[in-house]
């Protein structure tokens, strides 16, 4: 009667399979004579014998296809076996005895199948590796429950087929087929043996399920019907440790149990696999998960399934959010005991919520106060997590004009008392240098430089600017610009802010009046005296944007998705590595000024050369003005040009490289120093010392009994204990956002039809007749 029930349920999976292979049609590769070679990315390659090949359809009788097979290879059948391989699968032979096998291979494979004829029980034998404890088979149901979680899926009928000793495609799964031993193997815990278990049901494809499952206790069988596999553990002593007991690694499954597996996907199981890339990457998105998942371990995740485990590894690799926070007072204790001179401060609300953090290194204070231009950029950028927060950075620059990060913060908003706070820290790292701050137009931003570092010193972003001017003429009713007119309108505003002369500036404003008084007065309301040229009182080199700034939240862009602590030793460590290949650049430099520096000289005296001249005086010479009539004069005792270029820039313009040519002079002599190799040098001179974290206590192991001592507001000895604790945020509803707005003056590549030539469409949507 078994067989008879199994006969049956072989006849119906048979028909239900000829059913969904109407219409298909595959290619057949036969071999005979050599053997299978497993290459080293875990591809298979079928060395020797020889090999035919024909076309079969989903219809295909079993004798019709064996007949086939052994005329197209010119061999007898007798004592003959044949294989295939599934497409899951190429390195694990299947028996190819009847229809319903002859069906799996049509079904299960895409666009080809491989079949293999061999001499009878030669290729592929399959091995019992039965392993059972010395103590006999264990009774699952004297300790385990009587009915059992189901981890997987499983759905088809049995036939015997011993699955202990194949592979599986996804290479990544390959390192699991042997990740358990015997009994007597050890593991750390309950939680790591219970990953042991879903790694191996991945390389092996089968679903699974609990009989018991408890810290001390865990009994585990394959959830096919029928199948033998098992495997029981239990606590070792009093300890942690689990070791295994009864462990019988024999499989009996189908083929397409194998194909209809699906694991059971949990959060954690899934976070372990992925920990390590999420450590490289910590801005590793959860759709590559899902991509990687599905090529490299046959797992078909879902976005949601994808996030929920990218968050639990990152809690894995981190901990809790809210316990990093304990963190904080522990590394900058550790910064400035081991770095003597850095500055790295913290503070907190009366509930000991976390509120603000600065932190400035020792080598970049001492490198911005010996050989810097007193020029700082100043930003804000949002932190992701639940908590939220802003990071907020100082950057200056170095002699090649390349980024110098001078320090940064973390606040919990970006708001008055925040960014007054910063300041105020930044004005101690700089002392009493008059340094030129240069940032966005934020009002808690220019409220809190006012205070501290005096308005006059506070060069607003001209790129913010254009952003404002543009919606200004967008959004005003008084009046329509069409896209010619906001060109001439963002003209005008251009030649405003970068004129250099008072000449130079009425003759654009005026212009600019004539062409719309509404975008006259926004220019004078706006405080032009803060962004242009000719107006601006003091030395900023030339730069009217705050695009350092900007560099510097590109540059820790992944850091940014990180815990506090963690984005600290990751800008550190950045901090540190930008440090060192600076300084072994200078001894690269060809020139007794930068590369960036270099390639201006060389602009300048390209354009310096089509220029007439004449000598005045020894000290002066008189250069033709460039694209516009009148003459320049150059002095080059006290290194300025009418112009006011060079005395902005401190690079020799386009008339004085021509003025120090005609004189024959050496024009690297005439570059103010802030640009030249020793002054690259005195900057990166210190680099930043190592910092020994291995100390570092867990999240858990800070209590108000082990935690940092701070002084208190009475004296100065330590007797305040303070647990941080995260700060108090509403986390805004929707998703976060990862990209910026794009900038409307980014160069962005116009497109350009090939019919007509014009900008603006492409070919396929061209309607200008020809």
């Amino acid at each position: 009667q078994h067989v008879s029930e199994q006969a049956n349920s072989r006849l119906s999976f048979s028909s239900i399979t000829q059913m969904a292979l109407v219409d298909k049609a595959i290619f057949c590769y036969c071999h005979y004579g050599g053997e299978n070679v497993v290459n080293a990315d875990g591809s298979v390659s079928y060395i020797g014998g020889k090999t035919a090949t024909f076309m079969i359809h989903s219809n295909v009788m079993y004798d019709t296809f064996v007949r086939t097979v052994f005329e197209r290879l010119h061999i007898e059948p007798q004592g003959k076996d044949l294989h295939y391989t599934l497409k899951f699968n190429k390195k694990q032979l299947v028996p190819l005895n009847d229809q319903m096998e002859l069906d799996n291979m049509i079904q299960f494979n895409d666009d080809f199948a491989s079949v293999y004829v061999s001499d009878d029980m030669v290729i592929s034998p399959r091995i019992s590796t039965t392993r059972v404890s010395h103590n006999g088979s264990e009774n699952s149901q004297s300790r385990g429950s009587k009915e059992g979680t189901l981890i997987g899926d499983c759905s088809a009928s049995l036939v015997t087929l011993d699955n202990s000793v194949q592979d599986v495609t996804p290479l990544a799964c390959a390192m699991w087929d042997d990740i358990f031993v015997g009994p007597g193997q050890i593991f750390e815990d309950a939680p790591t043996f219970r990953k042991a278990i879903f790694k191996y049901a991945l390389a092996k494809k089968f679903p699974y399920k609990f009989l018991q499952n408890s810290p001390t206790y865990i009994s585990v069988q394959c959830a096919v019907k029928g199948c033998e596999w098992r495997v029981t553990a239990g606590q070792e002593g009093k300890t942690n440790l689990i070791a295994i007991k009864t462990l019988v690694d024999k499989h009996t499954h189908s083929a397409s149990d194998m194909v209809n597996f699906k694991p059971y996907v949990r959060a954690n199981l899934v976070g372990d696999i992925f920990k390590e890339k999420l450590i490289e990457r910590p801005g590793y998105a959860p759709r590559e998960m899902c991509s990687d998942s599905w090529l490299g371990y046959a797992v078909n995740l879902t976005y949601h399934q994808a996030w929920r485990a990218k968050e639990k590894a990152k809690e894995c690799i981190d901990g809790k959010v809210e316990d990093s926070y304990k963190l904080i007072p522990w590394l900058c204790n550790r910064y400035m005991e081991t770095m003597p001179g850095t500055i790295a401060k913290w503070t907190c609300a009366d509930d000991y919520t976390f509120k603000q953090m600065f932190v400035a290194y020792a080598c970049s204070i001492q490198g911005f106060l010996v050989a810097c231009r007193p020029l700082i950029f100043i930003d804000g950028s949002h932190l992701s997590g639940p908590y939220k927060g802003t990071l907020l950075s100082a950057s200056a620059l170095d002699a090649n004009n390349g980024m110098y990060p001078l320090a940064y913060g973390v606040v919990t908003s970006e708001n008055d008392e925040d960014w007054l706070w910063f300041l105020e820290r930044l004005k101690h790292v700089v002392g009493d240098r008059d340094v030129v701050i240069i940032s966005d137009r934020n009002p808690s931003i220019l409220s809190g430089v006012d205070k501290i570092f005096g308005a006059d010193n506070h060069g607003h972003c001209y790129r913010h600017l254009q952003e404002n001017y543009s919606k200004f003429i967008n959004n005003n009713p008084q009046f329509r610009l069409k896209k010619r007119a906001k060109d001439t309108a963002q003209q005008c505003l251009d030649e405003i802010a970068y004129a250099r002369t008072m000449n130079a500036y009425n003759k654009a404003l005026v212009k600019l009046e004539n062409f719309n008084t509404h975008l006259h007065k926004w220019v004078l309301d706006n405080g032009p005296e803060h962004w242009s040229n000719a107006l601006f009182k003091k030395m900023r080199w030339d730069w009217l944007t705050s695009n350092v700034a900007e560099s510097f939240n590109a540059w820790l862009r992944e850091a940014r998705l990180m815990q506090i602590p963690r984005m600290m030793e990751s800008h550190r460590d950045r901090l540190s590595q930008m440090l060192l290949k600076k300084k072994n650049k200078v001894t690269k430099w060809n020139q007794p000024v930068g590369p960036k520096i270099e390639k201006k000289i060389i602009a300048n005296q390209t354009i310096g050369f089509t220029l007439g001249a004449s000598i005045r005086s020894m000290d002066e010479v008189e250069v033709e003005a460039f694209r516009c009539k009148g003459k320049e004069v150059v002095n080059l005792t006290v290194c300025t040009c009418t112009c006011r270029e060079w005395e902005m820039t401190g690079i020799p313009c386009k008339h004085a490289c021509r003025a120090i040519a005609l004189m024959n002079y050496n024009v690297y002599d005439y570059v103010t120093a802030w640009y030249k190799r020793d002054t690259q040098e005195n900057i990166y001179e210190e680099i930043m010392r190592g910092v020994s974290t291995e100390d570092m206590p867990h999240p858990n192991e800070i209590t108000s009994a082990t935690a940092i001592m701070l002084p208190s507001s009475s004296n100065s000895e330590y007797n305040t204990t303070i647990v941080l604790r995260p700060p108090k945020t509403k986390r805004p509803v929707g998703r976060p956002r990862k990209k910026r707005i794009p900038s409307q003056f980014m160069n962005i590549r116009s497109v350009r039809c090939s019919r007509c030539k014009n900008v603006g469409h492409n070919r396929q949507t061209c309607k200008e007749p020809l």
